[in-house]
């Protein structure tokens, strides 16, 4: 039997066959978000009847979506994308810590009535740089970007570098999480020159500059070439993005001999955790991420 959810809330159909099903709530996640994917295969190894699906709404509509899937025992949680990671915050029944300190969530799990928004962006973003650089501890830092997931990889990045510069258009937003990080965070503009980016050796990317094909902007903006050609030789550039796997930044940045690393880890190890709070006692987190890596 075969039941479509919420038409006057949805910009896409989805229809729900299974007997519980989970969802990643954005403006358009029915146009190539990864974590269905991923979920689909792990719900497939655990033997479990359901579904994740992706849910296009309008932040008009989120709230009353929240309360529908708040009644529905099916909703089991899921991922939360673009646009809403912040706006889903007010909505939720209650934070984890973490996500409450960031002030932006990326899943949504259900403990009895209530549903719990979590933040597994930063945690997802640093277990890729630790594989990656093995001095973390010693980089300093520069975060471009700060949205949902910027937010919570500057957080998790904070308590793991030397120092931390935070930049975003709305150098507003920037200047309140740096005081709220403290210690060796600081704010600063969105850099223009390589006087901007001295001292750093360590660029993470959490805009959406590049996130389509065919993008030929950097997120360092038209002055981009120049002022990665400025930077150390042993800098590693990070860009969160995973669609495409080569930004306009990152390619730019292997040009010149730089160190990359795209997103895709980070999508996998966030979605790693969140399937789990979803879902406790159903795989053990190998078991997870074996599944989810199968799947692509």
């Amino acid at each position: 039997m075969s039941d479509t959810l919420f038409p006057d809330l949805l910009d896409n159909s989805v229809a729900v066959t299974t007997e519980r099903y989970a969802a990643i709530l954005g403006l358009a996640p029915s146009k190539g978000a990864r974590s269905p994917i991923l979920w689909n295969a792990a719900f497939a190894v655990a033997g479990m009847d359901a579904v994740m699906h992706p849910f296009d709404v309008n932040e008009a509509k989120l709230p009353g979506l929240v309360a529908a899937l708040k009644a529905d025992p099916r909703y089991i949680g899921g991922s939360v994308a673009v646009p809403h990671k912040q706006g889903l915050v007010p909505l939720l029944d209650r934070l984890e810590p973490e996500a409450e300190r960031i002030g932006a969530v990326n899943a949504i799990y259900r403990d009895g009535e209530d549903l719990v928004g979590a933040n597994t962006d930063g945690a997802g973003a640093l277990a890729q740089l630790q594989e990656v650089v093995d001095d973390l501890a010693g980089r300093h830092a520069i975060v471009l970007g700060l949205g949902g997931a910027g937010l919570a990889v500057a957080a998790y990045l904070a308590a793991n570098v030397a120092s931390l510069r935070l930049a975003n258009r709305t150098a507003e937003t920037a200047t309140a999480f740096a005081e709220r990080l403290g210690g060796k965070v600081r704010a600063v503009g969105m850099p223009n020159s390589s006087a901007d980016l001295r001292g750093v050796n360590l660029i993470v990317n959490c805009t959406s500059v590049g996130h389509q094909d065919g993008d030929q902007a950097s997120s360092l903006g038209d002055n981009s070439e120049a002022l990665l050609d400025a930077m150390p030789d042993d800098t590693v550039v990070y860009d969160i993005i995973y669609q495409p796997a080569e930004t306009e930044l990152l390619r730019q940045a292997k040009v010149i001999g730089l160190v990359t690393l795209n997103g895709l880890g980070m999508n996998l190890d966030q979605a790693v955790i969140a399937f789990e709070k979803a879902n406790p006692g159903r795989l053990s987190i190998d078991e997870i991420r074996d599944a989810m890596q199968s799947a692509g």
